[in-house]
């Protein structure tokens, strides 16, 4: 499972939009530049392997101005689970910088998440379970599941960010 969630990163693009006042744009971010997958010998699968991965510039300058901390034994709890993984991901990204409560649409919901299921019905079916997964190692998070899609409200991040003393 590790596997195929590194080389579904490896091929994921980003669209962020952005809207303020009049203006709306976006801007489109891949996370890699390149990766390099090779045959796994070890299990005998023959499925390609990644290798090396080179993040993309622009992402990693986002990484390193907007960094998302996340809670290591969270990660080690799900880790078995790809669905759930991307719902901690995003709801770790998403719901400390909330200035509002937000609605996700099923139909946006699908889009980010929901790439194996060919309608919203089935993809609204089955993924609730991921994100109560989720859920369970987040706890503060705040998040309603209603009949239009998910609301987000603002919450704590998973890691509580770090006092630095002044000497």
């Amino acid at each position: 499972m590790v596997k195929d969630q590194a080389e579904r990163i490896s091929r994921c693009r980003l669209t962020f939009h952005i809207q303020g006042g009049k203006s709306v744009g976006l801007i489109n971010q891949s996370i890699m530049d390149g990766a390099l997958f090779v045959e796994d010998t070890e299990e005998g699968s023959g499925k390609p392997m990644l290798s090396m991965a080179r993040l993309s510039e622009g992402f990693f300058e986002q990484l390193q101005k907007h960094p998302v901390p996340l809670e290591e034994a969270a990660i080690k709890a799900i880790n078995n689970n790809p669905g759930a993984l991307d719902c901690y991901l995003w709801l770790a990204y998403r719901l400390h910088a909330l200035p509002a409560a937000k609605l996700v649409t099923w139909k946006a919901l699908k889009a980010q998440f929901g790439c194996g299921y060919r309608e919203v019905y089935h993809f609204k079916a089955r993924w609730p379970s991921a994100l109560k997964l989720a859920l369970a190692v987040y706890p503060d998070a705040q998040v309603d599941i209603v009949d239009e899609g998910v609301i987000l409200k603002s919450s704590r991040p998973p890691v509580r960010p770090r006092v630095q003393s002044i000497r």
